[in-house]
């Protein structure tokens, strides 16, 4: 039997104890977005002591003295005896499980902030979907490269709109992390503690496949948005589904994962959730880039300020791509179109006609053609792509279509 790190001995002992006392479990949610402000509603309702950090004073004064989030969800009151604050120390404390509700590009500053308070058995996980920029690391790298040796770690993900999770409607929701000694007893536990809030908590060991999943899920989004603006169809949104999915299953597979964790509720019903509703702020940046690219500048935010995942999460996963020498074709169509190196017809034709096997290859980042190149080789009777009327998409196939 291998020897504990210290944490992992702190972890087993306050496991122990715990166990024997059979006290309720102490939540600490870092971040009070929307998700955050969610989570953090959703347990204190399934009955434990909560406590929420803002980076923004005066967000967390309000959730103290009105009893809702004005700022992320404005007229949804939160429970009672949700605690908030600002000061990130005082809401680590006594913390059996701390979920990271941040920005995948702010993870490894908030958790390198919480590193110092964070209780050694508690149970870090991640709740932003996506890659970490400039790095392509997954979440859980970033936390372990964050937090000390031994603490325990893991992936919360799954279909879950916000407004709905802090309104308590049914919600199926995946915990993706590795074995560690106590760790499963305390996800174990939280599993059945949230059940009260109307939230179903699965269990799973491949933090690979959940965390990929979720990273490319957003960009598939903004392709099916794009195509809805486009007018290409249920059918063609069907298809962008499809190739988004294979593109989770080669990355999931070439990371070490398993193809079938893309089965759960954090691979196929996300997909589902955020690809097929406008309700989706990645699916509604899709349909604005697909009207017109001139909606492309500042792409990287939605409305009311919210950070759109996917336009981040396209071109944080280049990195990973080229490490891995794994293509990703839709990511790649979505990025190609915030940068403005080929319109939405064009990347979405790519992603539909390209054959599954040239899929495969090291993409090639284009350079945004001239004019002059496009016209050039625009079929008989196709001027030159241009913004904000009626597109002509070249190709066999789609040759008798006009988009708006």
């Amino acid at each position: 039997m291998h020897a504990r790190s210290r944490g992992e001995s702190a972890a087993h002992a306050h496991d122990t104890a715990r166990a024997t006392l059979r006290e309720p479990l102490e939540l600490a949610v870092l971040g009070a977005g929307s998700w955050g402000t969610a989570l953090a509603a959703a347990s204190r309702r399934a009955g434990l002591s909560t406590r929420l950090w803002s980076r923004r004073p005066d967000v967390a004064r309000a959730i103290r003295t009105t009893g809702c989030n004005p700022r992320h969800l404005p007229g949804i009151a939160l429970p009672e005896g949700l605690q908030a604050s600002d000061d990130l120390e005082w809401v680590l404390q006594g913390a059996d499980v701390v979920l990271f509700a941040v920005p995948c590009g702010s993870l490894r500053d908030v958790a390198g902030a919480a590193a110092a308070a964070l209780p050694p058995h508690a149970l870090a996980l991640a709740t932003c979907k996506g890659v970490e920029p400039g790095t392509g690391q997954l979440m859980t790298q970033v936390l372990r490269e964050t937090c000390a040796k031994g603490q325990p770690v893991g992936m919360l993900a799954g279909p879950s709109f916000a407004d709905e999770v802090v309104r308590g409607l049914p919600t199926r929701l995946t915990l993706g992390m590795r074995a560690h000694p106590g760790a499963a007893a305390t996800a174990a536990e939280l599993a059945k503690a949230l059940r009260a809030a109307a939230i179903e908590l699965e269990l799973c060991d491949d933090e690979i496949g959940v965390q990929v999943a979720g990273a490319l899920k957003n960009p598939v989004a903004i392709a099916c948005g794009m195509a809805s603006a486009q007018g290409l169809g249920e059918n063609a949104r069907a298809a962008i589904v499809a190739r988004g999915l294979e593109d989770m299953r080669r990355l999931t597979v070439a990371l070490g994962g398993r193809g079938e964790t893309l089965f759960r509720s954090s691979g196929v019903g996300d997909l589902f959730l955020t690809a097929s509703s406008s309700h989706s702020r990645n699916t509604r940046l899709g349909m604005r880039l697909g009207a017109s690219a001139a909606h492309r500048a500042g792409a990287q935010a939605g409305e009311g300020g919210e950070l759109t995942e996917g336009a981040s999460a396209s071109q944080a996963l280049a990195v990973l791509e080229r490490r891995m020498q794994v293509a990703l074709q839709v990511p790649r169509a979505v990025r190609d179109v915030l940068a403005g190196r080929c319109t939405a017809a064009r990347a979405l034709q790519r992603v539909l006609e390209q054959p599954q096997e040239q899929s495969q290859a090291q993409p090639q980042e284009q350079s945004p053609p001239s004019p002059t190149r496009v016209a050039a080789h625009a079929p008989a009777g196709h001027g030159a792509p241009h913004d904000g009327g009626a597109v002509r998409v070249p190709g066999s196939v789609w040759n008798h279509r006009t988009v708006q």
